[in-house]
């Protein structure tokens, strides 16, 4: 729609021009730090140059905790899901809620019990001693965090369950997904969700499964979803944690999942 990336840019700069309050973006994003050289922002961020920075951050089976830096002092925030995505993610509702002229502590506080949502870092059961967690990641970015929350927070293998996204991302995107699925332990591909697209000739999961393993993933093209509850079952022990990965319908298995689990456990 949009042609350039810098066309995309000219567009948030108009919106973010006419924002009447706070206008709150991510230092650590390029794209964020040109924006910023053309219209006032509040940045929050890891980087030193953050005027809401996240520090200290640091990981457990439970969740994320981190100090964010404010104007006004430090406040401790504690989640209860993982990931330093989530993390960044808190730190910019945050720094929205201070710089509107709420009580940035009080709301750090309500944090420690927000449960999330749906399909991201959902645990839809602990079967055998694996932990089975739903996500609604589908884009490289998306999977490249989804997987490295669930390492920093668990202490067996991770086995990353993905099924790709309409035909036409597959085509465009394939090889994008070979790093991020091969920071897993294990990888099972699927077969594409079609989202409506019609099937593209010689476009497949497979090309997703060949771009981990070109990565260096441990990877296994399963094609059909309901083979793909054996297939965990099989190598799962104690301590793993399995994600269903993707905005299809792998999220119905689940249960299947932690059934086949169960069985063999």
């Amino acid at each position: 729609h949009y042609g350039t990336v810098a066309a995309v840019e000219d567009a948030f700069a108009q919106v973010v021009s006419t924002v009447d309050g706070p206008r709150i973006g991510c230092i650590d994003d390029p794209g964020v730090r040109r924006l910023a050289q053309r219209v006032e922002l509040t940045t929050y961020g890891l980087a030193d140059a953050a005027d809401w920075r996240v520090a200290g951050v640091h990981h457990d089976s439970g969740g994320v905790g981190f100090t964010l830096l404010t104007p006004d002092g430090e406040v401790p925030v504690s989640l209860p899901k993982p990931g330093t995505h989530l993390a960044l993610n808190a730190a910019g509702v945050l720094a929205m809620l201070g710089e509107s002229g709420f009580d940035v502590t009080h709301a750090a506080e309500a944090l420690s019990s927000f449960s999330g949502v749906r399909r991201r870092f959902e645990v839809r059961s602990v079967a055998g001693g694996v932990t089975v967690i739903d996500d609604y990641a589908h884009h490289p970015t998306e999977v490249a965090a989804t997987i490295a929350a669930a390492k920093q927070g668990s202490n067996g293998a991770v086995v990353a369950v993905f099924q790709p996204h309409r035909y036409s991302r597959t085509a465009d995107l394939a090889p994008e997904f070979g790093q991020p699925l091969a920071i897993a332990d294990r990888v099972i591909v699927t077969d594409v969700y079609s989202a409506g697209e019609q099937p593209m000739i010689g476009v497949s999961g497979r090309l997703v499964a060949q771009a981990a393993e070109a990565a260096g993933g441990s990877c296994t093209y399963v094609p059909r979803l309901d083979d793909v509850p054996a297939h965990v079952a099989a190598t799962a022990a104690p301590g793993d944690t399995v994600l269903l990965l993707g905005a299809g319908d792998i999220t119905a298995i689940a249960p299947d999942v932690a059934i086949a689990i169960e069985g063999v456990s």
